[in-house]
């Protein structure tokens, strides 16, 4: 084991400049050149709107889906190459957690048989893995008298409890979870959230949570990823994206929530934009048509006619290595803008 905490940590998933195309009538990406890795140890939230590529790119990354071009990788090895005993191994080490826990499920199966599957994988047979099956639901609040039980005895916030036991059972590395609170009531997708917080701390597992739920993130991750009509917008920390962002998509996200006072309208541009529609994405910016920013910057034409470079930026001048990425022409004007000072291009 590596102690020197000096060390930089490394990647333990990346997509590099990974292109998806679902069939051949499709003139846009559902994933349009996406470029991010993953360190051992964290927890990266991909967010975004349905449509926005954020499922496609976490199966690409799981290896479910093969891309069209670009890579995807597993500690510097690539996922679609990954052959026979390599190939088993990187399905012990990146578990996937679905967004309807029912689903993802068999009905017929009873829960002790679910699990019991995990632990054949990995050689665990008797009395050893009874008490194995019994320590992890404790691990995810469950007791064991449900182990003779089926799924639909259970309600949804258990069933998913039940869904990260059985990722649990291979001792994974990683777990990809796809907007697994989405189909739970609002109390339980507390209880869940902090559940894969503990699990997080306890067995060091490293976290991709796909989400549209900016409240999530930002409860739960150290790195945000924005996603729109399947490119990478902006990458940052949390706090970074979260209090200062430089993409006038994420500012909408953010700005959309709801306000903590009563009666107070908070001052939101984007709301009144009224861009005209551009036709094709894949030469200008995607967000163009709907950008709040360049109306107030007086429709440039830069926008629709130059995609924007995926670059870093910062309040900072030079701006930290690696710090915070957009991909947007006018990022430093977006923080005036949403202030109601007056821009030009």
């Amino acid at each position: 084991m590596n102690t020197d905490q000096s060390a930089p940590q490394r990647p333990i998933l990346e997509a590099r400049d990974v292109v998806k195309v679902f069939g051949r009538r499709h003139n846009r990406p559902a994933v349009a050149g996406v470029s991010l890795s993953v360190t051992e140890g964290e927890a990266l939230g991909i967010v975004g709107e349905s449509g926005s590529g954020k499922t496609t790119l976490a199966r690409i990354l799981m290896g479910f889906e093969t891309a069209s071009s670009g890579e995807s990788r597993v500690r510097g090895e690539s996922i679609p190459k990954l052959r026979g005993r390599r190939r088993r191994e990187f399905r012990r080490l990146v578990q996937m957690v679905f967004q309807n826990p029912y689903a993802s499920l068999n009905p017929f199966r009873s829960i002790r048989a679910t699990l019991a599957d995990g632990y054949r994988v990995i050689g665990v047979k008797g009395a050893e893995r009874e008490r194995r099956m019994r320590e992890l639901l404790d691990q995810v609040g469950l007791h064991e008298g449900v182990l003779d039980r089926y799924p639909h005895e259970f309600s949804g916030g258990q069933r998913q409890r039940i869904v990260l036991a059985r990722a649990l059972t291979v001792d994974p590395s990683v777990i990809v979870a796809d907007e697994p609170l989405s189909a739970l009531d609002v109390s339980i997708q507390a209880q869940v959230l902090n559940l894969l917080g503990d699990l997080k701390r306890s067995l060091g597992l490293t976290i991709v949570m796909v989400t549209h739920d900016l409240r999530v993130v930002n409860f739960f991750c150290d790195r945000i990823a924005v996603m729109y009509m399947g490119a990478l917008v902006e990458l940052g920390s949390r706090a970074e994206i979260m209090n200062r962002s430089w993409h006038p998509y994420t500012r909408m996200l953010i700005g959309a929530a709801p306000v903590d006072t009563p009666g107070v309208v908070p001052e939101r541009p984007w709301m009144h934009s009224t861009p005209a529609p551009v036709d094709d994405t894949s030469v200008g910016c995607p967000f163009a048509a709907r950008c709040w920013l360049r109306e107030q910057l007086g429709n440039p034409e830069r926008c629709v006619t130059e995609r924007p470079s995926f670059r870093e930026v910062s309040a900072e001048t030079p701006p930290a290595a690696g710090a915070h990425a957009s991909a947007c022409h006018f990022a430093e004007d977006v923080e005036r803008a949403a202030s109601g000072i007056p821009v030009t291009a």
